[in-house]
């Protein structure tokens, strides 16, 4: 079955987990929680995937760059020789010359931090791809902890565990109420639906003010609020004179696709291409709107071609932090500094779109005459 939309707190817990810093020295350094971030900060800039700002034509990004042997004969990273590896000289050098980061970066590294490398080369360097390119894994629950419901009490009591914690007592009815309302549906609960709820002594009282809530509907409204960010949604169009638009049919059509737990799939082909589905109905065409959320202007001067441009770019923006979870932005420019994004796939990604029925000005002007607008001026409605 496809995924659909429902919150996914385990897969978020588990992910924000993996993000922590290693706790003890038997736990072994991973490239992407520890050492990559540290990299990130210290070392691509002048070590990285920029060819152009490169120096010492030394590259950390890549394990197969930072094992070769520079110009000078020495190897950045020996896998499981931390004594031989050029990158420990140069982190623990007190000569101000030869120290990494240079001075100049006005970066530098704690001790935790130059252990991790050390630890992290000793036990054999390690290269992980990037955690937003690599396939899910499954993960191992821990030990279920004393009171525990589900896996999230095992990790969170694992941890607790670790710090010698105890976990804390349970919320009164009426708060986990409060939280729950609040969450799903961002409401208050009424005092009848409180009151229901503490005078429900049965072993799933909670589960069902769960089930409640998630057939309101008010949790659609609840959830659409994120998508409608990220799709840019809104009933102007954003440039010079911040006209009206009719778009509204969209936003209503995010809201029942939570109500509806509309598949994940469907969600994503009707509002890409909904348009263009056989037989597409009316709501497909609604969802297909999502391609125009951009903003729009039919300001006096501006340039149809330069607009569409901006158009089309910003499109791209949209679609890869909406669906791919990444940023394309950097790539307008120039070949992405941390993901594998080339400038050639932001415009290719930008190319297809490129038929989606725009214009550059939405007026016809005498000076940037548009036939499909005649008559159409500042005062007009914006088409759909």
């Amino acid at each position: 079955m496809p995924p659909r939309l429902r919150p996914l707190c385990l897969v978020a817990f588990a992910s924000l987990t993996a993000l922590g810093a290693a706790e003890a020295a038997t736990d072994p350094v991973r490239f992407n929680r520890d050492i990559r971030p540290i990299m990130s900060d210290t070392c691509f800039h002048c070590h990285g995937f920029d060819a152009k700002a490169r120096k010492g034509d030394l590259r950390l990004d890549l394990r197969e760059f930072a094992l070769k042997a520079g110009k000078s004969g020495a190897v950045a990273i020996v896998p499981g020789k931390p004594d031989e590896s050029e990158v420990i000289k140069r982190l623990y050098s007190k000569d101000e010359d030869d120290v990494m980061p240079a001075k100049e970066s006005h970066k530098t590294l704690t001790d935790a931090q130059k252990q991790l490398f050390r630890r992290w080369i000793q036990e054999g360097a390690a290269y992980e791809a990037h955690w937003a390119y690599t396939p899910l894994s499954p993960v191992t629950v821990p030990a279920m902890p004393a009171g525990g419901r589900n896996a999230i009490d095992a990790f969170i009591g694992e941890k607790l565990a670790a710090k010698k914690i105890a976990p804390s007592p349970e919320a009164p009815k009426e708060k986990l109420l409060r939280r729950l309302s609040l969450d799903l549906t961002g409401l208050p609960p009424t005092p009848e639906e409180l009151a229901a709820f503490l005078a429900d002594a049965s072993p799933n009282a909670y589960e069902k003010q769960v089930d409640r809530l998630l057939a309101s509907p008010h949790y659609g409204e609840r959830m659409a609020v994120w998508w409608l960010d990220i799709a840019r949604f809104a009933d102007t169009v954003g440039f010079h004179g911040d006209q009206n638009q009719r778009i509204f049919p969209y936003r209503d059509y995010v809201i029942n696709a939570f109500n509806a737990n509309k598949p994940f799939d469907a969600f994503t082909r009707e509002q890409l291409a909904g348009d263009l589905l056989p037989n597409a109905t009316e709501e497909q065409k609604v969802a297909s709107g999502y391609n125009r959320l951009n903003m729009m202007t039919r300001e006096g001067g501006a340039q149809p071609k330069e607009y569409l441009a901006k158009y089309g770019a910003e499109r791209v923006r949209s679609v890869s932090a909406a669906w791919l979870g990444s940023t394309f932005g950097c790539a307008e420019c120039h070949d992405h500094k941390f993901d594998p994004i080339k400038s050639a796939d932001f415009y290719s990604l930008q190319a297809f779109f490129a038929d989606v029925k725009q214009w550059g000005v939405y007026a016809d002007y005498s000076y940037t005459p548009e036939p499909d607008l005649k008559g159409v001026n500042n005062d007009s409605p914006f088409p759909p």
